[in-house]
């Protein structure tokens, strides 16, 4: 059967060949290594050592001349929680701890969750210690203004909140969820990642590379799960009733929309106000997104070590919301695509998110959320096949610090993961591979975007 499949897909290769050429390389990426991350994700950084410490006893001491590393993931900076000052410290701490144990150091930065206050919650918008999140002209509406409002929404007395349900017990965050359009927002949010991570980073890679060092800086995600809130038909208990809706009016209203205008552009072009809405509104989601990543580019760092998080579930479901948006809003000129993947929490058709990345001329990815919970030892290394033998540039492994439970990472070196992650850092797992000549996916997955997904449904149906 595989053989038929190969050459019906090499027929139909050759009868409508891939238009232009593979995308160019980053050069940098010659030295740079891939990265297993392992996130320490419930741990305030000032108490990190010990699992780094940890990290070097279990998975052995890092070649510096190696292009294949481990790195310890801290949560933070969290740009819309902490103070500048806040974040300075967290990010001067975790790079003293990275060349204490010659462990690089990756950061999971917060761009709109503002779920946790427990990293800090020094962030005001002014000197009078106001918060974005009680300023309506920051932050996201579910409904347009009415005749006698100021802001839509402002009859429900509060702004709408996200509701953090990563514990499987969700609850409300403490104020509005940003509006990734809104000008006061996009000033405040600019200067909080400038000048509370963005400098301090700066200042430490530059003092690393300069001592041939730079591997100790992993790289950034600069998102996590950047998404507007869709709660329509909701059941969570800790939300008011006029939260269960689509939000992202504000963002709508910035575009020049109104209720009456919105609905007569979708009677327009044939669709219904939500899915234009929703279309409107992943344009809104890509372009905040693409903001983000450019600060860190423009700054000066390097491409490979910029990377984006969104999930990746709509890949797999095919089924979209502005929570669960198409994976394309997260490529961009200024990062590498990653989306969260994982076989229990976050299901990935990898055909799909090669066909995004082909097709938007990218050749790497990242697993910006992985976990270690696959079923054995043979389905994990088969894991590490496909991404870090394959084109993802690094992998998360969230939950580190948590030894029991169906994410943890179990300290030990009969766990599985242990065993893979040391298979491969010592290149007895895809021992000739090299990063440097992954495949080229616009070979499979260019040209003719319709000509690809045709390619991608007819491999499915021989599955």
């Amino acid at each position: 059967m595989e053989k038929v499949l190969s050459f019906f897909l090499a027929v139909l290769t050759f009868l409508f060949p891939c238009i232009g050429s593979a995308p160019e390389k980053d050069d940098y990426f010659e030295d740079d290594p891939q990265y297993v991350v392992f996130m320490v994700t419930n741990v305030h950084y000032k108490d990190l050592e010990p699992y780094v410490k940890q990290m070097v006893e279990l998975h052995g001491e890092i070649d510096p001349d190696s292009k294949r590393m481990y790195a310890f993931g801290v949560v933070g900076p969290m740009c819309l929680t902490q103070s500048i000052e806040e974040m300075n410290e967290e990010v001067n701490h975790v790079f003293a701890l990275a060349e204490k144990y010659n462990v690089p150091v990756f950061f999971q930065m917060d761009d709109c969750t503002n779920y946790s206050t427990y990293f800090g919650d020094g962030a005001t918008t002014d000197d009078e210690g106001n918060k974005f999140y009680n300023d309506p002209e920051m932050c996201e509406w579910v409904a347009f203004p009415d005749e006698n409002e100021s802001w839509g929404g402002e009859k429900y007395g509060m702004l709408p909140r996200w509701h953090c349900d990563w514990s499987g017990v969700p609850f409300a965050t403490a104020g509005g969820f940003p509006c990734f359009n809104s000008e006061k927002y996009l000033e405040w949010y600019s200067n909080q990642v400038e000048k509370g991570f963005i400098k301090p980073l700066l200042e430490n890679y530059a003092r690393l590379k300069e001592a041939g060092k730079g591997y100790l800086f992993a790289g950034v995600n600069t998102g996590w799960e950047t998404q507007i809130p869709d709660y329509t038909g909701s059941d969570y208990a800790s939300m008011e009733d006029f939260e269960r809706a689509q939000y992202g009016m504000h963002a709508l209203y910035n575009l020049g929309y109104t209720e009456d205008s919105l609905k007569k552009e979708a009677r327009k072009r044939f669709m219904s106000v939500r899915d234009l809405t929703k279309e409107l509104l992943y344009g809104v989601l890509a372009d905040y997104i693409e903001f983000t990543c450019k600060m860190f580019f423009d700054a000066g760092i390097e491409r490979h070590k910029i990377f984006s998080h969104i999930v990746s579930l709509s890949s797999y479901t095919e089924e979209y919301s502005t929570t669960r948006p198409p994976v394309w809003v997260c490529i961009n000129d200024y990062c590498t695509p990653g989306w969260t993947m994982s076989p229990k929490t976050c299901p990935y058709d990898l055909d799909t998110l090669y066909l995004n990345l082909a097709q938007n001329g990218r050749n790497e990815y990242a697993n910006a959320e992985g976990y270690a919970h696959y079923e054995n030892e043979e389905i994990c290394r088969e894991y590490f096949k496909e991404s870090l033998l394959g084109n993802a540039k690094i992998i998360t492994v969230y939950g580190y610090d948590q030894e029991t439970g169906p994410y943890g990472y179990v300290k030990s070196e009969d766990f599985y993961f242990v065993k893979v992650t040391k298979e491969w850092l010592n290149y007895q797992l895809g021992e000739e591979y090299s990063w440097t000549e992954r495949p080229e996916l616009s070979e499979e997955y260019g040209g003719p975007k319709w000509f690809a997904e045709l390619k991608i449904k007819i491999k499915k149906l021989f599955k």
